[in-house]
Parts: C-alpha cells; structure tokens; sequence
C-alpha cells in the first residue's frame, strides 16, 4: 500500500501551500495521480473521463461568481496566518485518501472490473465509505502529521514551488483557449517525476510510522470495508 500511504501524505500535505486555490487544485491531481499509479499496478487501463469520475475531483471543483472568490480569498487569506485551520481538514482529506486507495486497490485487483462501469463504481465507493468509522485512521494519520509537522511544511514549500508556472499557464490558456486543456496537469506531472526520489526521501519515515499505526488497527475494520465496497458491486451487477 505504499502507493497509496506516499499520496494520501502528498494529498494533505498540499492544503498547506499559500497559494489560494492553488491547495486543492494539487490536492485534485495528486488524488487522480494515485488512482492511475493503482490501476496501472493492476494492468488497468482507464480513460480521462473514467479517471475523473472514479478521482472524486467534483469535490475540489471551484465555485464561480465574484462574491464567491472573494469570501474564498479571504478564507485562504486567514488560513495561512493561522496554520492550525487547516490541520483538521488535511488530516481528514489524507484520511478519506487512505480509504478510497484501499478501496481503489481492491477494486482494481477485481477480476469482473469493467472501467466502463467507473461512474457506478464511484457511486459504490462513496457508499461503502458510510458509516465508516473513519476516527481510526483519522487518529493514525494526526499522530503521524503532529511529529511529522516539519517534514510536511517542507514538503508544502515544494509543492509551491510549482505554483507560479501554474497560474501562468492558467491565465495562457484563458487567454487562447485553443492551447491544450491539460498543459498545466502536464507540468505537474513532469514536476512530480522529476522530484519523486525528493518526495519518497522526505516522506519515508511518515510513510513507515502510518504503516505501523494502520497496521496496528483492527484488521476486521478494513475487511468490513471491503466486504461493503463488493456487495454494492454485486447490487450493481444484478441490477
């Protein structure tokens, strides 16, 4: 599962960067990065639009309208001089990472896969995750942040690092929108191959103690998980 720990960290590690919108914009690729590493480990192929749907990113999707980017700046704004803000929400969206990874995982490995059938399985996902005690993992992973808190805030800096090319690219693209949609998404990508080695170095000793905390949790807790995720599958199915 070290695919899954490496970009659960990444995923919270990214609210962190000053830069607004620029946080869950990362936190939207990173999460749609683990989904191709899991399908690619089991030989899955998947298109762009049946990546999109399984990544969950309509939850990162900005809001239009002035008054909206307004409060939106504003928040962010206050977010960075109180750090402590956005502690909970990292740690819950790292979290909610690890559980959709191990679900993705198990999905993959699924002999009956269809990735036609992404839509549905995104839907089957999100309810096996109800009613999930999620304080579990939750715990491990505010353990694991709370002594790991500078690592992170480097990791932040690095991801920032980032940011200026973005925004740059972003205001091209408005301004000749006949330019490649996904240009951007490609300077990430480049920018997060480049730098893997850094990243794994950095994170390697959070990755290992997340490894023991799961690992110390009840294993009945994942396997309740799983059986959920595959009878809903199984609803699916017969429907």
């Amino acid at each position: 599962m070290f695919t899954v720990l490496y970009h659960s960290l990444l995923i919270g590690a990214a609210l962190f960067v000053p830069v607004p919108f620029l946080d869950e914009r990362l936190a939207a690729f990173l999460w749609k990065r683990m989904i191709t590493d899991l399908a690619k480990k089991h030989g899955r192929t998947l298109t762009n639009d049946q990546l999109l749907a399984l990544s969950f990113v309509s939850r990162f999707e900005l809001s239009d309208g002035c008054l909206f980017v307004a409060r939106r700046i504003f928040r962010e704004l206050l977010q960075e001089i109180v750090f402590i803000l956005e502690w909970r929400k990292a740690i819950h969206l790292a979290s909610d990472a690890y559980y959709s990874g191990y679900l993705l995982n198990a999905l993959f490995a699924y002999e009956g896969f269809d990735p036609a059938k992404a839509g549905q399985y995104a839907l089957a996902l999100q309810k096996a995750k109800q009613g999930t005690n999620m304080k579990l993992v939750q715990g491990v992973f505010k353990g694991t942040f709370r002594s790991g808190k500078g690592v992170l805030v480097s990791v932040a800096r690095w991801l920032s690092s980032i940011s200026v090319g973005y925004v740059k690219d972003s205001l091209a693209r408005r301004k000749n929108k006949r330019k490649g949609s996904n240009v951007s998404e490609e300077q990430m990508e480049s920018f997060f191959e480049m730098h893997r080695n850094r990243f794994q170095t950095l994170l390697k000793d959070l990755i290992l103690q997340l490894q023991t905390g799961i690992g110390n949790l009840p294993h009945e807790h994942f396997d309740r998980l799983r059986e959920r995720l595959f009878n809903e599958i199984s609803v699916l199915e017969t429907s």
